[in-house]
């Protein structure tokens, strides 16, 4: 059945985005200095050997910084989350954000719609419109209408 739906329904594919330069919404350019200054100040603890009075002021600037980063990257993605959920309508406010958590978002948004039935008329909902493709892909096989053909 799926064999024969792809072969005779045309689908459109999406074309593969780059892993290269895949982000998240979230993200900002103030975390990408943050990031790099916090990298920085990393290394410059790291390679703070021989002075431990040194070594130790690197550290606490290192881990402040790193501390204010980690902030930052938290403040960022609770504004994202926080815009996102703004956004949904307010007829049904808790559906996309429900999908979402639940794992249920589908990635394909393709819907079947309505076709018209051998009377003319059209399917109402989702369950009716499957059983009509099904009738018309696998239609019934009556051994009393067979001749020698079949």
């Amino acid at each position: 059945m799926r064999t024969a739906c792809e072969k005779s329904l045309k689908t459109t594919k999406a074309p593969r985005k780059s892993q290269k330069h895949k982000s998240v919404p979230w993200w900002t350019q103030e975390l990408t200095a943050m990031r790099k200054t916090k990298n920085y100040l990393r290394r410059k603890y790291q390679r703070t050997r021989n002075n431990e009075e040194q070594r130790e002021k690197n550290k606490a600037t290192y881990f402040e910084q790193n501390s204010k980063y980690a902030a930052t990257i938290k403040r960022e993605k609770t504004k994202s989350w926080k815009e996102y959920c703004n956004l949904t309508t307010e007829a049904k406010p808790w559906n996309a954000v429900y999908r979402l958590a639940a794992g249920k978002k589908k990635k394909n948004n393709t819907q079947i719609t309505t076709l018209r039935k051998p009377d003319g008329s059209l399917t109402r909902d989702m369950p009716e419109t499957l059983r009509l493709m099904l009738e018309c892909f696998n239609p019934e096989d009556n051994e009393l209408e067979d001749n020698d053909h079949h």
